[in-house]
Order: C-alpha cells, then structure tokens, then sequence
C-alpha cells in the first residue's frame, strides 16, 4: 500500500538544508513563506525586489542560491516565457500543470491534460525513458492579442 505523507513545505527545505550540509537560516524560510503566498510567475530579480522591501539586508545571491536550491527540491518551478526570462513559481501541494504562454503579451495561462500526461508516460516507456521531470510550455498568441492582430 502506497502512503502519501504531507509535509511542511518548511520541513522539506530544512531537511534538504539538513542534507546537504548547508545552514538553516531565517532568510531562506522568508524566501519560502514568500514565495508561497506569491501570485503569478516571478522572475529571481522580482522576488529580490519585493523581498528586499521587507528585508533591507537581504542580499541579491541569497535570494537566486535560495530559488535555485528551492527549484533542487521541487518547491518552485521554472518557466521560461517567450522573452527568455525564467520565471518562478510555487509548486508545492499544487497539481501539476503546464502553460500556454502568449508572445505579445507575456500572460502564461496555466493547463492541465491527463491526456498529454498519459501520451508523456507511454512515449518514455517505450523508449526505457526514466523520466526526472517535465515542463510542457507552449508558445503563440493568447485571445485578446489573437483578436487584435485579425482586426
């Protein structure tokens, strides 16, 4: 029988901490308690910035180490809009999905597909494909920009 035990996503980043040898520090559990209650897709500058209004002495590296290591341990996930930048956001106790992500704009509309989830799985093995992870992101244009460009 399979069990599936919730944690705190502050017990999963300090047990990672712990792992690695690296040091629990209030700043990293701010980082998290943050980017918990964030909304949208944030880029490693804009979590600095809001970050730093709370927090004068927080440093700019602390904050792009703690994402990188937050993205390690499968709190937050990357997705890279169609100017390049990654954006963050947080995965934890959410249902995976993936994004539609509109050229002109930058809105990432977020989807799920058990069909295109099913097709993944199949197709990996087949080919003996040990899947770690995926990111499915599709890039065009989103309504209202489709409907401006047919006017």
């Amino acid at each position: 029988m399979k069990v599936n035990i919730i944690m705190d996503p502050l017990l999963l980043l300090r047990q990672s901490i712990k792992s690695r040898g690296l040091k629990d520090t209030a700043q990293r559990e701010g980082i998290v308690r943050f980017l918990a209650g964030a909304k949208g897709h944030l880029t490693q500058e804009e979590i600095f910035k809001a970050l730093r209004e709370r927090e004068p002495g927080l440093g700019r590296a602390t904050v792009f180490r703690t994402v990188k290591l937050l993205e390690e341990i499968g709190l937050v996930t990357r997705v890279t809009f169609a100017d390049g930048v990654a954006r963050y956001e947080f995965a934890y106790g959410r249902p995976h999905h993936d994004h539609m992500i509109c050229v002109t704009c930058g809105v990432a509309l977020e989807f799920s597909s058990p069909a295109i989830e099913r097709l993944q799985t199949r197709l990996a093995k087949a080919r003996n494909f040990k899947v770690r992870w995926h990111r499915h992101e599709m890039f065009g244009l989103c309504a209202r920009c489709a409907g401006k460009n047919s006017s």
